[in-house]
């Protein structure tokens, strides 16, 4: 389970917001503190550098090898490694990938292709078609062509809530849930037609644990990334809560069986986030975090388009205040102008994002800042449970998790697939996040 981009502060939010808001504590702190899990600290570092891309990140989980940045399955060597869901197939495991982004976004492609650039989710798509992964649940219809779905011809397509939870997946048929043309929406913005992570999730389990041979089951939630980048404190811990939801249902159903090895984890931080306001500031800020109603995504989707820029300054102020409660004042509506105009505000490069000086605007009224929209080289919590988990280290680096995972499943060695004899020619990605 992959909470990708949860930074440390991110995990104590989503469970100061559950504590204060909803009345309970989060499930992840209260599963560090039962003995049958173990936690640990995890760090994130790629082939080329500290801070880690998803693509790498998840490329060292499903390969078990550090690649560069951008990259899916493809070594530093340029050499392609059979990723984590084919090599237990082969082993007769079933399979299946669970997220809130596109399925064939960074971290579910790095258990399941290899393309030399993260972009290529249209060849990714191809990848999870034809290896036959047995259940697939998200978003990205777009790369679902018909024509790529000939590759695989035995899969069954289900578009709404409704028609996932009425749908039985069949043995030796794919199951491809896809519920949006790209990611899935945000938590606070999402529609009645829209699964959520924990409904996807469950009904993965529900298929795959009646395999005799096992499975091998990836559930991302990717928006919490997403939100991070953003510096959107309350989509991000809208979304974290969500994954705390989840994490509740598949530790339910984990406890007490002897079988399944559970890790929880992140890929790697990203912006920081904390409360940073002293005292009751800090409080009353949180509270006012919780009266909002939609995204910077929701925000960003109203505005004019960027041609016609004096009906986009025009609409920001309100809109602002329709989906976070908060006015902005003149001062912080001049700022945050400069910066959809493209005027440098910040000292740091990074951080001019319209969406970064908006979150900033906010953190005098919600308390929460980031330290940029950028991911961040820090350890990232981890927990697990169920056998392997013991040989767990406290402190791991990422690619470790691969053999674990490998030896609790005793999978024997894996088959090369057609094709990765020879080398992937290097390519430079199109984006990083």
């Amino acid at each position: 389970m992959v909470s990708d981009g949860m930074s440390a502060g991110t995990l104590t939010l989503a469970d100061i917001y559950s504590r204060t808001q909803l009345g309970r504590e989060s499930t992840w702190s209260l599963l560090m503190r039962k003995s049958s899990f173990r936690r640990a600290l995890q760090t994130t570092h790629s082939a080329d550098g500290w801070v880690t891309d998803s693509a790498a990140a998840a490329s060292a989980w499903g390969t078990g090898i550090k690649v560069e940045n951008g990259s899916i399955g493809i070594g530093p060597d340029r050499m392609p490694r059979v990723p984590l869901l084919v090599h237990a197939a082969q082993n007769g495991k079933k399979t299946g990938l669970v997220t809130t982004t596109r399925v064939t976004h960074a971290t579910p492609a790095g258990f399941s292709a290899n393309v030399p650039r993260r972009d290529m989710e249209r060849d990714i798509a191809i990848d999870q078609v034809t290896r036959k992964i047995d259940i697939i649940l998200g978003g990205g219809s777009k790369f679902f062509t018909p024509r790529v779905l000939e590759r695989g011809k035995d899969a069954v397509i289900v578009r709404t809530a409704d028609e996932l939870a009425g749908h039985t997946p069949v043995v030796g048929k794919q199951t491809l849930g896809l519920f949006a043309s790209s990611h899935l929406p945000f938590v606070v913005d999402r529609g009645p037609t829209i699964p959520g992570l924990a409904a996807m999730a469950s009904k993965a389990i529900d298929f795959l644990s009646k395999s005799a041979e096992g499975f091998v089951l990836q559930i991302e939630a990717g928006r919490v990334d997403h939100a991070a980048h953003s510096s959107d404190a309350w989509g991000l811990v809208r979304e974290q809560v969500e994954f705390d939801e989840t994490l509740a249902a598949v530790a339910s159903w984990v406890q007490g069986r002897d079988d399944t090895l559970l890790i929880v984890t992140s890929d790697h931080g990203n912006a920081n986030p904390g409360i940073t306001l002293y005292g009751k500031r800090g409080k009353e800020a949180l509270n006012k975090l919780s009266k909002a109603k939609n995204t910077f995504e929701w925000i960003d989707g109203k505005l004019p388009p960027a041609e016609r820029m004096a009906d986009r300054l025009a609409a920001l102020p309100g809109l602002v205040e329709q989906a976070t409660g908060v006015a902005l004042g003149a001062e912080g509506v001049k700022r945050l102008a400069a910066s959809i105009r493209g005027e440098s505000t910040e000292a740091f490069a990074a951080n001019n994002l319209w969406s970064f000086v908006l979150g900033q605007l906010l953190a005098n009224e919600w308390g929460v800042s980031f330290v940029s929209p950028n991911h961040t080289s820090d350890a990232v919590e981890l927990l697990a449970t169920g056998p392997g988990s013991e040989s767990i280290p406290v402190w791991v680096d990422n690619i470790e998790l691969h053999a674990i995972v490998v030896a609790a499943l005793a999978l024997a060695p894996p088959t090369p697939l057609p094709g990765f004899d020879k080398p992937v020619p290097a390519l430079t990605p199109l984006s990083e996040d």
